[in-house]
């Protein structure tokens, strides 16, 4: 069952990423114990789906959070998705309520979130047709830790 979640979790991912391609064939390898089982299916992506990673409502909660965070993207060409978009606090402290301000007494922290990525990874295979080589890709899952937005916490202390 927890293979077969995994299964989905990729297609899912694949699924939902936007691409100008029409037709793309991602290796999935399901391992259970010592056989490992490998399925090679086809993914037909819809163009039409548009991720909306910062929408017009998440610019404004992080403009009016008592810790502000601005967004910066982070490319790569060889991950789905190619672009994910990180939050970074602006200040240390968190703003006052009365608009004062920085407040020292309270920190602005990071929101960490785990999220699913694909990563594709070339593989050379030969050819049944005259011996040449053609350049194909696999799909390896990983996972990757973003931020994505600020809040206000109590300083830690630690008793000396």
């Amino acid at each position: 069952m927890l293979l077969l979640l995994r299964a989905v979790l990729v297609l899912g991912l694949a699924a939902s990423v936007h691409t100008t391609r029409k037709r793309h064939a991602i290796s999935v390898k399901l391992e259970k114990g010592t056989g490992t089982k490998e399925k090679v299916v086809r993914l037909v992506l819809d163009p039409s789906v548009q991720p909306q990673i910062v929408s017009m409502s998440a610019l404004s909660i992080a403009n009016m959070s008592l810790s502000p965070w601005t967004y910066r993207d982070s490319y790569d060409a060889s991950r789905w998705p190619q672009r994910i978009s990180h939050a970074q606090c602006q200040t240390s402290g968190c703003l006052s309520l009365q608009g004062e301000g920085e407040d020292s007494s309270l920190d602005a922290q990071p929101i960490y979130y785990q999220v699913l990525v694909l990563h594709r990874v070339p593989r050379q295979r030969q050819n049944n047709k005259g011996g040449r080589k053609g350049k194909k890709y696999e799909y390896r899952l990983g996972m990757e830790v973003i931020t994505v937005g600020c809040t206000c916490v109590r300083p830690s202390v630690v008793p000396q």
